[in-house]
């Protein structure tokens, strides 16, 4: 029979409910001021209400609806405690559907033979959710509540534990590095904990393993809760990865995320603020009766170098606000602020500016509106992920798109960066004319390898966004090409980078901005101005 339906106002159709209750009665505090005490989850409503909707059924069948929970929020908001006490319940408690009562409700059962992973970059960092585990279930819980514990053996020590063996057959593990070893697991419940830090190929391999292995015990609806603070934009981590995407709305209803960031600018400088937003993203944790965390002691942190080396990291660390570091080429805060949602009309006069490549990096058209600065996307061309070593950018349709840009807009000038596009680029001088404003050329050769011209450009661009004075879309390649730019300092000459030389993160955008708005700059330094007199009128077509 399906879910008769609410009891009371609000309810919905989930085990969550029982399962705050089974941990309210057979469980307690982690390590820490609060180790051992009692459980109260209605002190703490964000997270009762996570683990009552991360426990979400379909009302007809009774199957899981969550394969994917994120706890995002600062540190100390004691995610990885959290995490760790749903991880006791998944070795033990009533987590799994097993029909429905006499009024119709959700009944709970333990997991048949459940094996749990605790995933983390190194033991000591394990130890944020495995130690509660070991500690609940073995110190703990051998002694309170020896029917539900007693059969659990390998824990001599909750702090040097690293995996527990469950009465009735079944296990809880903690796993570090080495993706290979984690192979041919059957988790039904995974912590990768802290994903912000996994930054290396190893620990994304990891990752991507052990969730891999969550896909072959169908019956047993596996799922795994990942625990992050904000991450370091440009790391690639898999926090920044899945942050994008669920900015973009393009995780799917298998996902639950609970995350919690400050709202407004970022100026640690301005104590009220900074306090407000403290306040305001810890919750329950700086609670003046019930939290464990006070505003004024962290925001202090905030200042001390020796805990923050600038602001970039405090807000990650203590706002969940994810940042470039301090060698970011602009801050993604600034860029952001920048973004609107704007259409520049067909007709209208811009500039062009273009980053080409063969077959490695992403080819982009860029325009600049001569009436405001406004850049927008006009073509991309990245390399596919499932390209093969013989793939080259598609050279007919970039020029196509090209000449069909100068067919849509009044094309005050562009620049070109030459490079491997030559004579692309000379066919196209010849093509599309001069402007009759300026008598110069539409099309001109503008080589990004001329350091001090490319710092003045890269200066004006990063420039004119900082201070407001220029906007751009919402394209979602732009934001991540921006927050891929590093600075490379050349000499007195501020440039722009990858991360490191090989990284597949791409910048090229930025350097398409950067020759778009040169060139406008350049043609109202020339004296360009939209009301010419005398000339034909523009015909474009679409």
């Amino acid at each position: 029979m399906p879910w008769a339906g609410p009891t009371f106002d609000g309810q919905i159709c989930s085990l969550g409910y029982e399962v705050v209750d089974w941990l309210e009665e057979y469980a307690c505090h982690g390590p820490g001021d609060v180790m051992g005490q009692p459980l109260e989850f209605y002190k703490d409503p964000e997270i009762e209400d996570f683990i009552i909707r991360a426990y979400e059924l379909d009302p007809a069948t009774g199957r899981r609806k969550i394969r994917r929970g994120v706890l995002s929020a600062p540190k100390g908001r004691a995610k990885s405690e959290k995490a760790g006490l749903i991880g006791v319940a998944e070795c033990v408690g009533p987590v799994r559907f097993d029909g429905w009562d006499a009024n119709g409700q959700p009944v709970g059962r333990p997991v048949v033979s459940p094996f749990v992973r605790c995933l983390a970059t190194e033991e000591k960092q394990a130890g944020n959710t495995f130690q509660n585990i070991a500690y609940i279930m073995g110190e703990w819980g051998r002694d309170t509540h020896p029917e539900i514990y007693g059969g659990i053996t390998g824990v001599r020590d909750y702090q040097r534990a690293t995996a527990l063996s469950l009465p009735g057959g079944g296990q809880a593990v903690l796993s570090t590095a080495g993706a290979a070893s984690k192979d041919g697991g059957k988790e039904t419940f995974l912590v990768p904990d802290e994903i912000h830090l996994y930054t290396t190929d190893e620990l994304r391999d990891m990752y991507a393993t052990a969730l891999r292995n969550t896909g072959k015990r169908k019956h047993a609806e596996p799922w795994a809760l990942l625990t992050t603070t904000a991450c370091r934009v440009g790391e690639n981590s898999v926090w920044e990865v899945l942050e994008r995407r669920f900015r973009r709305g393009e995780l799917g209803p298998e996902w639950l995320v609970f995350h919690r960031q400050a709202k407004g600018r970022i100026d640690i400088n301005d104590r009220e603020h900074t306090l407000a937003q403290l306040r305001d993203v810890y919750g329950v944790a700086m609670d003046p009766e019930l939290g464990w965390m006070v505003a004024e002691d962290v925001y202090s942190d905030m200042h001390d170098p020796t805990v923050c080396r600038d602001e970039a990291e405090a807000a990650r660390y203590f706002l969940n606000v994810s940042m470039a570091g301090s060698d970011a080429w602009i801050s993604k805060a600034v860029h952001e602020r920048q973004g609107r949602a704007d259409e520049v009309t067909f007709g209208e006069p811009i500039t062009v500016g273009f980053d080409g490549s063969i077959n490695n990096d992403t080819t982009v058209l860029r325009g600049c509106r001569m009436s405001d600065g406004f850049l927008f996307k006009l073509g991309s061309w990245p390399r596919p992920t499932t390209a093969g070593p013989d793939w080259q950018v598609p050279r007919g349709e970039v020029l196509q798109r090209i000449r069909q840009v100068h067919k849509e807009y009044r094309v005050v000038r562009g620049y070109y960066d030459p490079h491997e596009w030559r004579s692309d680029i000379e066919t196209l001088q010849g093509e599309l004319g001069e402007d009759p404003v300026l008598e110069t050329p539409r099309v001109i050769g503008w080589p990004t390898n001329r350091d001090i011209a490319m710092a003045a450009a890269l200066d004006r661009l990063h420039t004119d966004l900082t201070n407001g004075e220029v906007f751009h879309d919402l394209d979602s390649e732009a934001s991540d090409h921006y927050g891929n730019a590093y600075v490379w300092w050349k000499g007195r000459l501020r440039l722009v980078r990858k991360q490191n030389p090989n990284s597949s993160r791409k910048i090229d955008v930025v350097v398409g901005d950067a020759l778009a708005l040169e060139a406008r700059a350049d043609a109202l330094a020339a004296g360009w101005t939209d009301r010419p007199m005398n000339l034909p009128p523009v015909v474009f077509s679409v």
